[in-house]
């Protein structure tokens, strides 16, 4: 049977990354309910500085009147618009603009991920692409060091040089 606590619902219904699930039904989850400045609460009112800044999102703190602002404007004007297909959202076209002014000289374009697992496939891909195109398709190799860490898709996993990330998937890929 099912509980109503947040600890019960979260057990029966959510899968959480990098965790060991039958530790995580005997124990319970850490359940989060809010954050300001650098510290998060939990659901018992205790106060934690959160040292992984959000998996390293958050890095400008927590509930920032001028983020907030920022966001809750964006969300009114244009939620949500990729950039597949020649389409350009103008927020993309202003940011991309300012990143390469800041830029170090010979950096004339930006190319956007969500995640730094996204970011490292990417830099993979890119590396294989340049080198089928300048005509050398043997040149896949990627050196990455142990016990670094570089994400959790599958080549980025593969990078990431923990045992215990590669063990339970098959990894590392070649």
């Amino acid at each position: 049977q099912i509980g109503n606590s947040a600890a019960s619902r979260d057990i029966a219904y959510h899968v959480h990354g990098y965790t060991n699930l039958k530790k995580h039904e005997e124990n319970g989850p850490f359940i989060i309910t809010r954050a300001e400045g650098v510290r998060i609460f939990d659901d018992s009112g205790n106060s934690y500085i959160e040292g992984l800044s959000g998996l390293w999102n958050t890095g400008l703190g927590y509930s920032q009147d001028r983020l907030v602002k920022a966001a809750t404007n964006a969300m009114q004007n244009l939620p949500y618009c990729h950039s597949f297909a020649h389409m350009a959202p103008e927020i993309v076209i202003d940011l991309s603009e300012k990143l390469i002014n800041m830029a170090p000289n010979g950096i004339s374009k930006v190319l956007y991920a969500s995640t730094g697992s996204e970011v490292t496939d990417l830099a993979v891909k890119l590396v294989w692409y340049y080198h089928n195109a300048i005509g050398k398709p043997q040149k896949k190799k990627i050196i990455a060091r142990t016990k670094g860490y570089h994400g959790i898709t599958v080549a980025a996993a593969s990078m990431t040089g923990l045992p215990h990330l590669h063990n339970d998937f098959d990894l590392p890929i070649d």
